[in-house]
């Protein structure tokens, strides 16, 4: 996305079920043609041998073994397409691979919207991450978007969560059996007030967008973020807050991250300004869900997590008040 273009496509990137990674290893039709298509990966990975495909909404990925090592193939799904600038995405990889807290990519076609980068060896897996209460954990992901916020590289796209629920709640107007379930969010469409989240006077830094335990990659000695599709400049406390957020960071755990973020030298929020954030990225949860729900799908599903995140973004404004 173009420097200084908005960036509103927060609703596809919130924890949902994931798809199933249980398909056996084999070599896809779908990787076949992308090395027809792209002999270039051949040259990087050599010839595949075995591919198993891995949770994501977004994008299909796929653990790839190949003569030349092993690697984590991504390929776009069609109905995303439109909503992801490749070319943006790219230039911010690369910039973040340059602070050393992004996986750096081997092939990279930003037209297609092809990744591969070599497989990091990590401690858990990444569902694993938001069960285990680990103050490592929390240490490293604040000294990771520490590091980011404080490098002063500049992102493209811009990642602007009042934008984003002005978008999420005009489309939503006419959406009937949705109405109810929004009650009370109008209030964090709202500026509140100079200092706040909403306030007027931002700083913003590059920013990863999606900090969650799916992007979150723990090894021996560090931790990397990975899917930089979001990433932006953005106000720091839209990561902050919805790391702490995504991970469900005990208030222990939160002292933690912060303390670890401040130490990089990166400066926190006020702790107003990043409650009120944790409201606003909470709001864009729940209506995402009720996008879901117009749209026809799964009630069972969506409707119980619309009104989890509803009800703890209005519990989150009322502490504040």
């Amino acid at each position: 996305m173009a420097s200084g273009q908005l960036l509103c496509f927060a609703r596809l990137f919130l924890l949902v079920p994931q798809l199933s990674s249980d398909a056996p290893d084999t070599i896809l039709p779908d990787i076949q043609e992308a090395y027809e298509r792209h002999q270039d990966l051949q040259l990087v990975c050599g010839a595949p041998l075995s591919a198993r495909p891995q949770p994501g909404l977004t994008n299909r990925v796929f653990r790839l073994e190949a003569e030349k090592g092993t690697f984590f193939l991504r390929l776009p799904r069609l109905e995303a397409a439109g909503n992801i600038d490749r070319k943006a995405e790219a230039r911010n990889l690369m910039l973040a691979a340059a602070t050393g807290i992004a996986v750096p990519p081997v092939f990279c076609d930003a037209e297609a919207g092809i990744l591969v980068t070599r497989a990091v060896e990590v401690t858990g897996s990444p569902a694993d991450l938001s069960e285990q209460p680990s103050y490592s954990l929390a240490r490293a992901l604040g000294e990771a978007l520490g590091q980011l916020h404080g490098s002063g590289v500049t992102f493209e796209g811009l990642l602007d969560p009042d934008s984003v629920l002005q978008a999420q709640w005009q489309g939503l107007r006419d959406a009937v059996r949705c109405r109810e379930e929004m009650t009370g969010l109008e209030i964090v469409l709202q500026p509140i007030g100079a200092g706040t989240a909403g306030g007027t006077d931002r700083v913003l830094v590059p920013s990863h967008g999606d900090p969650s335990p799916g992007n979150c990659l723990m090894s021996s000695d560090q931790l990397w973020l990975i899917d930089w599709e979001f990433s932006g400049m953005s106000d720091p406390a839209w990561d902050l807050a919805y790391a702490v957020l995504e991970h469900e960071m005990s208030a222990d755990e939160e002292q933690v991250f912060l303390k670890a973020y401040a130490a990089t030298g990166a400066a926190v929020p006020e702790a107003d300004r990043l409650g009120v954030m944790k409201a606003k990225c909470d709001a864009v949860s729940a209506l995402w869900a009720l996008e879901q729900l117009a749209a026809g799908r799964d009630e069972d599903v969506f409707l119980p997590f619309a009104r989890q995140r509803r009800g703890r973004a209005l519990r989150q404004l009322a502490r504040l008040s």
